[in-house]
């Protein structure tokens, strides 16, 4: 199921042109966020917050390409871990960067 999932992710926001190798079968990790006030489903079930799981992937070759992606991007980054921890939220920092590798 995860590794299906991160696949179709992967091909869906970078094109085609990637040729990208998802290392494992279970997630490495994930980050849960709390909503501050419940949300309605409108199914009789409320959502508290949700999770995000994340797989390990290398790229082996090509680049990505955001042209016809189905998911609306117009941008993206390579960073390092580094420059992550700059930009992401302090609690999301804290879920993620045992997963990000040194340099």
């Amino acid at each position: 199921m995860f590794f299906q999932a991160a696949s179709r992710i992967l091909t869906q926001s970078g094109g085609t042109n990637m040729n990208t190798w998802i290392v494992g079968n279970v997630p490495i990790g994930h980050h849960q966020h709390h909503y501050s006030k419940a949300l309605d489903t409108g199914s009789g079930l409320t959502e508290l917050g949700l999770k995000t799981f994340f797989m390990k992937a290398r790229i082996m070759a090509g680049q990505a390409n955001l042209k016809d992606n189905a998911l609306g991007l117009t941008d993206f980054k390579w960073l390092a871990k580094e420059e992550i921890e700059k930009i992401v939220h302090g609690k999301y920092w804290c879920s993620i960067r045992n997963m990000l590798a040194e340099r």
